[in-house]
């Protein structure tokens, strides 16, 4: 009878240990992620890393690795808005997150709190922060509002905001591969000034991709 309950608890640690690590994809670069992860989340804060700033995010985590983060802040009334994307996996219970805007990377402890929450506390950056223990819950979105809330560039109105002319080229690298480019232009609109990159692709058809440079036009 000992001999049967001991193979049970055999068994039950083994099952345990199992289901723990299921969530766990190994890359073809051998690195890893947690599927748990995966999908489109939300999140915001205020204060916590300039007194008066308010931040709100849509990010894609995708099973390759890759993420897209579509961010938003708000502060002395004005909002602008940004799209950075990079690479994510995880090691043990750190998550960590490569820019390739910025070619940095932030590193958090995360606790998967259910299967629409994920807690993440900062375990290093090079970002200052008014909050040194900074922590923020993301927040499981539907496929469809992250999609909707993504600009696509392709319109003024709907243009993408951007920190530098490298970030317009890998965003419409990313966006129209193969593509050949004919023209740069700056335009103002409603005071504002934009860049457009007009490209032609294979099948001969033109396309234009249009970028908020407001955050940096001016300023070099």
């Amino acid at each position: 009878m000992n001999k049967f309950k001991n193979i049970l608890s055999i068994s039950l640690i083994l099952i345990l240990t199992l289901s723990s690590c299921s969530s766990i994809k190994t890359l073809t670069n051998g690195k890893q992620i947690d599927k748990k992860l995966v999908g489109n989340w939300e999140g915001s804060e205020n204060d916590k890393q300039v007194k008066g700033l308010k931040k709100e995010w849509l990010m894609t985590r995708d099973d390759d690795g890759t993420f897209t983060l579509n961010f938003k802040t708000i502060y002395d009334g004005e909002t602008d808005e940004f799209i950075e994307k990079g690479n994510w996996w995880v090691e043990g219970n750190k998550f960590y997150e490569y820019h390739t805007n910025s070619d940095k990377t932030d590193s958090y402890k995360y606790v998967v709190l259910n299967k629409d929450q994920v807690k993440f506390e900062m375990f290093n950056t090079d970002v200052d922060f008014e909050d040194k223990n900074y922590t923020f819950i993301d927040t499981r979105s539907s496929n469809a509002k992250s999609r909707k809330s993504v600009k696509d560039g392709l319109s003024i109105e709907n243009a993408v905001k951007v920190k530098s002319i490298a970030e317009e080229y890998e965003f419409a690298r990313n966006k129209c591969q193969g593509c050949q480019l004919l023209g740069q232009a700056l335009i103002e609109h409603k005071g504002k000034p934009y860049d457009e990159l007009k490209f032609k692709k294979a099948d001969g058809q033109e396309i234009s991709y249009y970028f908020d440079i407001s955050s940096f036009y001016g300023k070099w």
